[in-house]
Order: C-alpha cells, then sequence, then structure tokens
C-alpha cells in the first residue's frame, strides 16, 4: 500500500477547508447582494410610485385620459422608471383596463386584472411582483399601490423596472466577490503551503535525526522547534539518544573488556544456548578444536564438531544442574590432542532460569606427553640400571659362594663386574650431564664465548678417531670456511661427539662418516652423516629422547646409554637451537645441529 506524505495530507486538507469555506462564504455573498440588490430596486420603485400615487390621485376624475398619459410619460422619463396607471373600477371604466402607460400605448395594452401585483394592490396592499413581460420581452420587476378614494379603491399606481439593470449590477458584483474569493484562496493556499511546508520540514528534520540516531549517531542532536508539540518530540529524542549512548557505550565497555578477558584466557572457553547452538568461542578455544569462530557462532555444536565425547559434555551441563568434568581426545590433523573439560550452567541474572551453558577447555596434551615422557623414563631408567645391578650382584654371589678359589673365573667375573660399574657410571654421568643441561636451559642465559666452529669439530672428529680407526670407518670434515659463533665450546664438542660417536657405532666397517659445516641468513648448520640402517620413519619424532632406542638389543650391544641424543637436544636448545633428523631405512641418517648466528 502506498503511503502518502503528511506535506499532501496537511496541504491538501488545508486546500479543501479554504475551497469549502470560500465557496460557503461566495455563494452567502452572492446571496446577499442578490436579495440587497433586489429589496433596494423593490424600494426604490416603491418610493417612485408613492411619488406618483400623490400626483395622479388628484387628477383621477378630473383630468382627461390625454392629461394623464401626458403626467405618467412625463414622470416615467424624468424617474427612468415605467409607470403604469391601472383602473381600480371607477365609474365608467373596466377593472383592470390601463389608462396610462409611459412607455406603450393604453389602448394597445392587454387587461392587467390578472396580474398578481394588481391583484395585491386591489386589496389595499402593496403588490410586488417580478415577472416576464410580454409587452417589454424582459424580466422586469413591478411595484403596485393603491389610488384610494372615498374608501375604495379607484386605480393602482404602478412601477416598473427591467431586471436587466438589476442582473448587471449583480453579474459585476459576483465578478468582484469571485476575484475577492479567488484572491484569498491563493493567498490562504500559499500560507496553508508555507505552513504546511514547515510542518512537515520539522517532521522530516525529526525523521532524519531519528534515522541517524537508528543508525548509531548518538553525538547527533536534534533541532529543538518553536513548536511546542515537535520540540517536545525533539526534546524526547535527544534525551533517549543519550541513554541510549551511555548504555550502548557501557554495554561495548563490557563486551570489549570480556572478549578481551577471554581472548587473553590461555583456556579455551566455548558458549552455547539451549538448543546447543554456539553464542560464543575465543581464539584459544577454536585453536584447540580447530573451527573458525566466526563461521561457528550460530551453528549447533553438532554441526561444528564430530566429537561426541564434547558433545555429550554440552548435553549433560545443558541437561543437569551440576558442573560436569571430562576428559576428552579431539583428532587433530593427524595428532591427538588431551583436553580437560568443565561445563557449568549460564543463568540469567533476572530470574536464575538456565540460558545455556559455558564448557572450559584446559589443553593437557603436552602434560600427557610429559606423563607418558616420565613413566617411559622411569621405565627405561628402571631397565638400565637393573641390568648392570642385577649383572654385579650376580656375579658377586657366585664370586661369594667359592668362584674365589678359581682365579681364571674370578678374574673373569671381575672384569664383568668392573664393565657393569662402568655402564652403570655411564648412565649415572650421562644423567647428571642432563639434569645439568636442564638447570642451565632455566637459567637467564648460558656463558658463550666466540670461538672458531670449525676448531671445535675438529676437536671433536680426534675425539672419535680411535673407535672409527678400529672399524676402518673414514670420518670426513667439511668445513672450509672460517665461522665464528657464540657458543660454549665443551657443550657443543659433546654433543658432536655424541653424534659422531653414534654415527661410527651403527655405520658398517669400512664405511665413511661426513661431518660438515653450513651457514644460512640466520642459521649455523652442523650435520654428521652416516651410511648406517637408517631408522624407519615412525621412530623420529621420539629419536631424541630419553632412553628411547630403535633396537634396544642392539643398543645395549653397541654399549649405548640411551641419553646420548638427548644430550645433544639439551645442548641445542642451551644455546637457543633445535635438532633435526633425516633418514631412510637402509641409505642411513644424516643428524642436524642448528644454531642461531646471533
Amino acid at each position: 500500500m502506498r503511503r502518502q506524505r503528511l506535506f499532501w495530507r496537511i496541504y491538501a486538507t488545508y486546500l479543501v477547508v479554504i475551497v469549502l469555506c470560500t465557496a460557503a462564504v461566495g455563494f452567502y455573498a452572492v446571496r446577499s447582494a442578490r436579495s440587497f440588490y433586489v429589496q433596494h430596486t423593490e424600494n426604490e420603485l416603491l418610493a417612485r410610485a408613492q411619488l406618483v400615487r400623490e400626483q395622479v390621485a388628484a387628477q383621477i376624475g378630473t383630468q382627461s385620459a390625454e392629461q394623464l398619459e401626458l403626467l405618467v410619460r412625463r414622470l416615467g422619463a424624468a424617474s427612468g422608471t415605467r409607470i403604469t396607471l391601472i383602473s381600480g373600477g371607477q365609474p365608467g371604466a373596466t377593472v383592470g383596463a390601463v389608462l396610462a402607460d409611459s412607455d406603450a400605448i393604453p389602448s394597445q395594452m392587454q387587461n392587467h386584472s390578472d396580474r398578481p401585483e394588481f391583484k395585491e394592490a386591489l386589496q389595499g396592499r402593496t403588490g410586488v411582483s417580478i415577472r416576464y413581460s410580454p409587452t417589454l420581452g424582459e424580466d422586469m420587476m413591478y411595484v403596485a399601490v393603491p389610488v384610494t378614494e372615498d374608501g375604495r379603491v379607484a386605480a393602482v399606481v404602478r412601477t416598473a423596472i427591467p431586471l436587466t439593470r438589476v442582473n448587471n449590477a449583480l453579474n459585476d458584483l459576483y465578478w468582484r466577490i469571485g476575484l475577492s474569493a479567488l484572491l484569498v484562496a491563493v493567498l490562504a493556499a500559499a500560507v496553508g503551503l508555507f505552513v504546511s511546508r514547515r510542518i512537515s520540514r520539522q517532521v522530516r528534520e525529526i525523521k532524519e535525526g531519528a534515522e541517524r540516531l537508528a543508525g548509531g549517531d548518538f553525538a547527533h542532536k536534534l533541532f529543538v522547534p518553536r513548536t511546542e508539540e515537535f520540540a517536545a518530540v525533539a526534546e524526547s529524542l535527544n534525551h533517549m539518544a543519550e541513554e541510549l549512548d551511555d548504555k550502548i557505550g557501557t554495554l561495548t565497555r563490557e563486551r570489549n573488556e570480556r572478549e578481551a578477558v577471554l581472548a587473553s584466557m590461555v583456556e579455551g572457553v566455548l558458549a552455547v544456548d539451549t538448543d546447543e547452538r554456539i553464542i560464543a568461542v575465543n581464539e584459544a578455544a577454536a585453536g584447540l578444536i580447530d573451527v573458525e569462530p566466526a563461521a561457528a557462532e550460530g551453528r549447533t555444536i553438532q554441526e561444528v564438531l564430530r566429537n561426541p565425547d564434547l558433545q555429550r559434555v554440552v548435553a549433560q551441563t545443558l541437561s543437569g544442574h551440576e558442573p560436569v568434568e571430562a576428559d576428552i581426545v579431539m583428532r587433530v590433523g593427524s595428532e591427538d590432542r588431551y583436553l580437560q573439560a568443565n561445563g557449568t550452567l549460564l543463568r540469567d541474572g533476572d530470574d536464575d532460569s538456565p540460558v545455556g551453558a559455558v564448557v572450559v577447555l584446559n589443553d593437557v596434551t603436552r602434560l600427557k606427553r610429559l606423563e607418558a615422557v616420565r613413566r617411559d623414563f622411569v621405565a627405561n631408567v628402571s631397565h638400565e640400571l637393573k641390568t648392570p645391578v642385577t649383572s654385579i650382584k650376580g656375579f658377586a654371589e657366585t664370586l661369594e659362594e667359592g668362584a674365589l678359589d678359581d682365579p681364571d673365573t674370578a678374574r673373569r667375573f671381575v672384569r664383568i663386574i668392573a664393565g657393569q660399574a662402568d655402564r652403570l657410571s655411564s648412565i649415572i654421568g650421562d644423567l647428571l650431564a642432563l639434569s645439568t643441561l636442564e638447570q642451565r636451559e632455566n637459567e637467564p642465559r648460558l656463558t658463550l664465548e666466540e670461538a672458531e666452529v670449525c676448531d671445535v669439530l675438529q676437536v671433536a672428529v680426534e675425539v672419535c678417531e680411535p673407535k672409527a680407526q678400529a672399524k676402518g670407518i673414514t670420518i670426513g670434515v667439511s668445513c672450509t670456511s672460517c665461522v665464528l659463533a657464540a657458543v660454549n665450546p665443551p657443550l657443543l664438542e659433546q654433543a658432536v661427539v655424541n653424534l659422531v660417536d653414534n654415527a661410527v657405532k651403527y655405520s658398517p666397517e669400512g664405511s665413511t662418516v661426513e661431518v660438515a659445516l653450513d651457514e644460512t641468513s640466520d642459521e649455523i648448520v652442523i650435520s654428521v652423516s652416516d651410511h648406517g640402517p637408517g631408522v624407519p620413519r615412525e621412530h623420529l619424532p621420539r629419536l631424541f629422547e630419553r632412553f628411547y632406542r630403535v633396537d634396544k638389543a642392539r643398543s645395549r650391544d653397541l654399549g649405548g646409554t640411551g641419553l646420548g641424543l638427548a644430550i645433544v637436544k639439551h645442548i641445542a636448545q642451551a644455546h637457543g637451537g633445535r635438532v633435526s633428523v633425516v633418514s631412510r631405512v637402509g641409505e642411513g641418517s644424516t643428524f642436524r645441529i642448528h644454531l642461531p648466528r646471533s
């Protein structure tokens, strides 16, 4: 349905009222003017008839017809009025016969006994009539007065005037009234247009101001007009804008504070309504459950997540009144992520009714992994320490039970005990070294000095050279340029020795081990490559863990403690670097230490 503007409603109504009022006033003015002119003409004719009656009353019966006619013609010409003298029934005359007329020949005129004004005059009253005159052929106004003699109407004097004069005067008056009414209507319409536009403009200004307020521009103030009603509306809107600005500002600050708190939280926060639709999710939660916050909001938890454990936590929280705790395993990519979920109801602040639920997610993946590493470490340490201790105890008991009596056997057992003691000492020494490295990692700074990295590599290779020569293995060093770096030379030497020693252990006889030093824009890379059996891909992520062995039996046969690569990793981390490994089964392995240049 098409809506009309207020301007047209006001102006159209105003025009209708103006037209109606002008028409009514004009109609009344025309009627009044006509009535006035007719009454005025009637009064004039009456006055003239009375004057003529005074002059002819004394001459009726004494003057001849010719003399009366001359008198009537003279009076008619002097007054500009048609004057007719009609017989009233005097002796010798016919009632209604025309005795004299100022404009016509009496003998040629009809009997006037049937004329209404004549009939009224015969009754002794003044007769007035407006009718068509067949003699003159136009509308006339007639006024007849009786001429009495001895108490009877001897004759009737009638005056008449054509209504053409009256009509012409009225037509002129009508034009004047019409033009005046039109001028008044135009002026009133102009005033109405001005007033309507002013009212419409004030309403439009209030409307535009309200639209700006609806658009959030609360700083805009509406102009307060002088009209009381519009001023009240404008002041109310201005007051409302101030209150809305204050309330929205408060809500915005609270929202920003809430979002800042949620964004800065390490814990993930997931909020849903009673229909399990997500209403809020912070960045931490989005990262934990691998979703986009903007895409997740407004959708159900079942659409966003396919994890039944988390869906169960949300459902239990919404259906119960007690907090819900649960451990959840999320599959993100190719890794499992362990989460601890704590769910509680969201309640309305007014009536304390449930409006949703909030689930706080804590990432305990690292704790789970550390716990697994701790269990493996305890098991491995126990196993590694138990083996030499058991051997030492067993051979000592054997010696105690009589093996001392056999010198050769006793000497062999003592060598075995010494070997196991050395193995036990190596394990304990490596554990102490790891403990020391971990303490250094927690210190603000490691004591570093500028040293030639190539010299450190050469010393490490010389340490491992005797063992390599025993297996016929050649160790090659690729270090052509002078590279200075801030390092701890003893620790770095120990890390390189561990890598070269492992490469020599696992390389076949007669093979080669390559030690190389490379530079990039931001790193110094030390590489140790061998041509040993290689490491399967599934073992590579855990290769630098303590006591982790790919082939446990072979590692122990080669005399390893299972802590060498863990020591290398911690030395690299103590320098602010990292370690990496590339290996293919049957082709060998390459271990790298990445050190920062600065």
